[in-house]
């Protein structure tokens, strides 16, 4: 027995001594966000290689001069075109890609081509305005449909977001394209996006991507630059998601179906795979692009895990995705599983997904697909284009294909928000402040602040005092005690309704609770509604909008009263935590004799005091109380020393409105009056 035991021991020491070694020779584990950043490269250097960026003419000559383009220009022929709506998902994509790595060469080769886009665009243009005859470029100039353009204009905005100076070349075609987007696509009567053909009254889920993402990154893009419409872009973009959520959602899968057509009793119910890609990949755009606060946000993001979570159960073995998604008889397809990977990806990203439950769902989607990318870089497996189908034999049979250019865009997608996945967390978003809100703005600790929303008479200018005229809230805080900060985010020259659609969001997403806002316009109210700067508003309170035509594009807004903008702000002030307060304008310098100014006594002062009542805030006429004053000081030193022209103020004037309304606060016993001097 002895001598058995010992030969054990002798045994596992051997055994010990061999795997000893051998354990320590074992490589480690390799970082899978080398592996994935091999895959991207391996697909950028193909499409690099493979997709010139020039003008031709009927030979395939480069034109030098574009000048001379005619009805047969053309793009350089490669293994895809650089204007389709596949490849405005491929920028996108190579956006994305710069943005994660920190490698220029994804994002340069986006501009590269959408500068040729852009320096032709002029000329087609020209061309086609002299000649009025199609022409083989002629979708830059008259687009037929949302695939001529959706998802081109969504890659153009990114683009112009990440690098307005490289964007000002193609910024004309952009906005030709959006133009047609926002405001000339076929749509059914409640204003859902819509085809023609090849059946009339149809709606195709694609079209959430081709119409929905430029509209939702229009707003963004217009909040950026101070635009007039940016809100009604958000808006429109979630009314979008959430009428295809009418039309196409299939509660009981949950996942969509392909399409709709009117007059019928039972719509074609079919699941492709690639149409809820487009689906999920406008989800996530929407999501970033809208701010969190905007009505529809959080049912958007609730519809987006829904869809993610049901899409979970039919992933395959291989972790890709059926042509058919509920068909497991229909062949894996490469595109769609792409976007899926992406979805999760981004989802867990931003926290709207548990990492712990849907991660290993994003890698094996992501290793499925890798398989795919063979060693040229071309991606296998892929659905050719597809239209609207009444068989499942339609779809099951559609071929595949490397040069089908749908695969890039998403592999590209997917990449990136994989290397973002592994090598990031999502920051914690502090409680106050939702995630996609508008950009911070610096404030002392946790001080109240005083929010200052209004125009040229609260904010001049640059507010430094040029030409010697000055806004009362540039003094406003010598008014108050230390214990507030004012932060004077008034806008020269915007009305209610152009503050609203433009500026009033970096307020909102800013405000915490305890925080006060005085709300205050009236004189560029007074403009046109729908010619020249197009800020005017409606008379009244009334919340019914009518939709005027705006002169310098053609296009449709609906616009509100007067009292509708400040109602917005009031109740968006208020879900923050804000204490809104609503200021009479200034008076105009305007007088009848020497001892008589005017007032806006049945109409502005009118209006903001009915609104203030019914939403039960304070209201500070401050139109009445300084005209009482100017009449006091009279006409002739009001106009010298107080007045610069017909609204704006001198030094004297601003710190008249100061002290005046400093003392309405404190004489009302407002929520702010303990912290006036």
């Amino acid at each position: 027995m002895r001598t058995v035991i010992k030969s054990l021991v002798t045994a596992a020491t051997l055994l010990a001594c061999l795997a000893g070694p051998a354990r320590a020779q074992q490589q480690p584990r390799p970082d899978p966000a080398v592996a994935i950043q091999e895959v991207l490269d391996r697909v950028y250097n193909y499409l690099d290689g493979c997709t010139p960026a020039s003008v031709v003419d009927a030979n395939g000559k480069p034109i030098r001069d574009l000048k001379k383009i005619d009805r047969n220009s053309t793009l350089q022929k490669g293994d895809f075109g650089i204007n389709t709506y596949e490849w405005g998902v491929t920028y996108s994509g190579m956006l994305l890609a710069s943005e994660v790595t920190g490698d220029p060469k994804y994002s340069r080769y986006t501009y590269e081509r959408l500068k040729v886009l852009g320096e032709v665009y002029p000329y087609v243009k020209k061309y086609w305005d002299e000649n009025g005859y199609q022409m083989r470029l002629g979708a830059m100039e008259n687009p037929k449909w949302l695939d001529d353009c959706g998802a081109m204009t969504a890659a153009m905005i990114k683009a112009t977001l990440a690098d307005p100076e490289q964007a000002k070349v193609f910024r004309p075609l952009l906005d030709n394209w959006f133009n047609f987007v926002m405001y000339k696509e076929y749509r059914l009567g409640d204003g859902i996006l819509a085809r023609l053909r090849p059946a009339p009254n149809s709606v195709w889920l694609d079209d959430m991507y081709m119409g929905i993402t430029p509209i939702a990154f229009r707003g963004r893009l217009s909040q950026a630059e101070r635009g007039d419409l940016t809100q009604k872009y958000y808006n429109e973009a979630i009314n979008q998601v959430l009428l295809f959520k009418k039309y196409l959602w299939v509660p009981e899968k949950g996942i969509y179906r392909h399409g709709w057509i009117e007059g019928m009793a039972e719509h074609p119910d079919y699941h492709w795979a690639r149409a809820n890609g487009w689906a999920v990949l406008t989800m996530c755009d929407v999501l970033d692009a809208v701010p969190e606060r905007t009505q529809g946000w959080t049912e958007v993001r609730d519809l987006l895990v829904t869809l993610l979570r049901s899409l979970a159960q039919y992933q395959s073995p291989e972790g890709t995705w059926h042509q058919l998604i509920d068909k497991t008889e229909s062949y894996l397809e490469t595109s769609a599983s792409a976007m899926y990977v992406y979805g999760y990806a981004h989802a867990i990203n931003k926290g709207w997904l548990d990492r712990t439950a849907y991660q290993d769902i994003a890698r094996a989607g992501w290793a499925g697909v890798a398989r795919q990318v063979n060693e040229k870089g071309q991606v296998e497996n892929t659905c050719v284009g597809t239209g609207l189908g009444w068989t499942n034999t339609f779809y099951e049979s559609r071929p595949v294909s490397v040069f089908a250019a749908h695969g890039y865009g998403p592999v590209l997608l997917a990449a990136a928000e994989m290397l973002k996945m592994y090598k990031t967390a999502p920051a914690p978003t502090p409680s106050w402040r939702p995630a996609g809100a508008a950009p911070a703005i610096g404030r002392e600790g946790d001080k109240p602040v005083v929010w200052l929303a209004g125009d040229s008479t609260c904010h001049n200018g640059r507010g430094t005092g040029d030409n010697g005229q000055w806004g009362w809230g540039s003094f406003f805080g010598e008014y108050l005690s230390d214990a507030v900060e004012v932060k004077n985010q008034a806008v020269s020259g915007l009305s209610s309704r152009t503050f609203f659609n433009s500026r009033w969001a970096s307020i909102r997403d800013n405000i915490r609770k305890g925080d006060f806002v005085l709300i205050q316009f009236g004189h560029n109210d007074l403009s046109p509604i729908n010619s020249g700067r197009a800020r005017g508003t409606m008379d009244g309170v009334s919340d019914e909008p009518k939709t005027f035509v705006m002169e310098k594009d053609g296009s449709p807004e609906q616009v509100y009263t007067y009292g509708h903008y400040l109602r917005m702000m009031i109740r968006q002030a208020r879900m923050r935590g804000g204490i809104p307060i609503i200021v009479s304008p200034t008076p105009q310098n305007s007088w009848t004799g020497d001892r008589q100014i005017a007032r806006f006594t049945d109409t502005f002062n009118a209006w903001g005091a009915q609104v203030a009542r019914e939403e039960g805030i304070p209201f500070v006429d401050l139109n009445v109380l300084c005209a009482d004053e100017y009449e006091k000081i009279g006409r002739t030193t009001a106009q010298k020393e107080y007045f610069a022209d017909a609204v704006h103020t001198f030094e004297p004037g601003a710190r008249l409105y100061c002290r005046t309304l400093a003392d309405a606060l404190k004489s009302q016993n407002t929520p702010l009056a303990k912290y006036v001097k």
